[in-house]
């Protein structure tokens, strides 16, 4: 800042001078030696106190904007101190719109009102409204930054078009979230879907194709589930893109689903699900095919989660996941055996699981394998001796 730029300077001016005259003074005699003096630390900027505040505001909040600049306060402060201040301005608006809820019995789960939850969007909107006016889009808005991280070719102008575009359809989904408490109804669901193919519908209208390709493999839901599925799977990007292609040829036609289907889209599904796994897995081929049915199987990828945190190596998964597939058709086995008796399969199970036990500690180690039974190891139920029955 220029005030507390000068004073630094005119105080480390004023140092060198006198440090000069102390040194080299006329009546001085000659040393043996030149004698260096040790370098001074410069001193500390004073902040700005009290003073230099009040001189810099004002309520006009463009010209406040212009006085810091003038200032040479940083970008980003200028930022902080004017949304400070416009924030002030709305404080009252939102504590009225509070006012009924901070009257609301403390033993009283609260009840959200939908038409309080749309004031308060609103007022957001007219405040971040408010603030881009006066400043500009704003950098760091977390919304564009996610978009720059998962679009890193896109252009800022292409960037702040599709967050404008995201925006207005994040606001109408938070319309239908807001209110809503637990699940969806159908009708709601598929309200979310109707957004979500219109908001891709305009991106398409802004991006060109190639752009509209690459935002789908980046950023789009079938891609961010994709990758989630595909986690403990060292996918290569052709073998992403195409599975990226088949997944969403698939919920093309089958979106989604939450809660039950009627008997007859539920067959569909089924069968249509049957033909997907068979066209990855010829995607892939037989060696990768068994790989991606490993690595997107939900107890294996909790269980290479709970290696990576026991700092064990990765292979470690793969044996507790081959440790699995040996020993179910065995525990199978002894379940389905009607020629044992219950003493005898309760004794056979419990033989295994202390065989299984024995297997998995010697891996993980005793806390390690307690940790798995919950990460990875729910399997490990089907191998427990049946509780008897009370005067069974």
């Amino acid at each position: 800042m220029k005030t507390s730029t000068l004073l630094l300077a005119g105080s480390v001016t004023f140092n060198l001078v006198l440090a000069a005259f102390f040194f080299s003074g006329p009546s001085a005699p000659p040393a043996p030696a030149p004698v260096v003096a040790a370098p001074r630390p410069a001193p500390k900027p004073t902040a700005p106190g009290p003073e230099t505040w009040a001189a810099l505001r004002t309520d006009d909040l463009a010209a406040q904007r212009d006085r810091l600049r003038a200032e040479g306060f940083p970008p980003d402060l200028v930022r902080a101190i004017v949304a400070a201040q416009l924030s002030e301005r709305f404080a009252d608006r939102r504590k009225a719109l509070d006012a009924a809820q901070r009257d609301q019995p403390f033993w009283k789960n609260p009840v959200p009102d939908p038409a309080r939850l749309a004031d308060h969007r609103a007022l957001a909107k007219e405040q971040s409204a408010a603030l881009k006016a006066l400043l500009g889009a704003d950098p760091d808005n977390p919304a564009l930054a996610n978009l720059r991280r998962q679009l890193p070719n896109f252009s800022d102008e292409r960037l702040e078009q599709l967050a404008a575009i995201r925006e207005r359809y994040d606001e109408q989904r938070q319309a239908l979230y807001g209110p809503a408490r637990g699940a969806l109804t159908p009708e709601e669901n598929e309200k979310i879907r109707a957004l979500e193919k219109a908001q891709l519908a305009e991106f398409a209208t802004v991006l060109t194709p190639a752009e509209f390709e690459d935002y789908n493999l980046r950023a789009s839901n079938v891609a961010n589930n994709l990758r989630y599925t595909l986690s403990a799977f060292d996918v290569t990007e052709s073998e992403f893109r195409a599975l990226y292609r088949l997944q969403s040829e698939f919920e093309d036609t089958h979106p989604p689903t939450y809660g039950s289907l009627p008997a007859d889209q539920a067959r569909a599904r089924s069968e249509a699900q049957k033909k997907l796994q068979a066209d990855i897995r010829s995607a892939l081929g037989p060696d990768r095919a068994k790989e991606y049915e490993r690595a997107t199987d939900y107890d294996y990828r909790q269980s290479t989660q709970l290696v990576g945190r026991l700092g064990l190596a990765p292979e470690t998964a793969n044996q507790l996941y081959t440790l699995r597939q040996e020993t179910l058709p065995r525990g199978i086995a002894i379940q389905g055996n009607r020629d044992l008796s219950p003493a005898d399969r309760a004794a056979q199970l419990a033989t295994l699981n202390t065989e299984v036990q024995t297997k998995i500690t010697a891996v993980l180690g005793p806390s390690g394998y307690e940790a798995y039974k919950s990460y990875g190891g729910s399997w490990l139920q089907s191998l427990r001796p049946p509780t008897p029955r009370p005067g069974g």
